[in-house]
């Protein structure tokens, strides 16, 4: 039951991440898009995206915790939300240092969700890449949208 949990983690990670990136993008406004601005436009939206994605974590950890699993937590593990939260952001973030510790099924959606965080954190770097260098190559390429030569 865990693989299956961790699976549609994974899959539920990489959708919302595509589903929040597109909304994002459709936001952005013409003008800001050709604004020495941009970059830390798009870097500021990924960052709020991996937050509410770590919360997203936090939750399912809290249900599975509470549902399935209520010995799946130890160490300085108190079971408070910034637990919970805390736990989250350092298997997305794939750190994984926490001073908790998990047992039993819970170990297979905490490596999925590492997995998945790994993943789309990696996509996330390259859309921002891409986005400073379609901005900057226009720039230093005589692109007049951004006032170059």
């Amino acid at each position: 039951m865990s693989a299956l949990i961790g699976i549609a983690l994974l899959i539920a990670t990489a959708c919302m991440h595509h589903a929040m990136l597109m909304f994002s993008t459709s936001l952005v406004p013409t003008w800001l898009r050709y604004s020495r601005w941009l970059p830390i436009s798009v870097f500021s939206m990924l960052a709020i995206i991996h937050v509410i994605q770590i919360a997203a974590g936090a939750v399912l950890f809290i249900a599975l915790h509470q549902a399935f699993w209520p010995d799946a937590f130890g160490g300085s593990f108190q079971g408070t939300w910034n637990d919970y939260f805390y736990f989250s952001g350092m298997n997305f973030t794939t750190l994984g240092q926490t001073g908790m510790s998990i047992v039993g099924p819970m170990r297979i959606v905490a490596m999925m969700q590492a997995l998945g965080g790994f993943m789309v954190l990696t996509w996330s770097a390259s859309y921002l890449y891409g986005t400073c260098r379609q901005q900057f190559m226009g720039e230093y390429e005589g692109d007049d949208r951004n006032g170059g030569s």
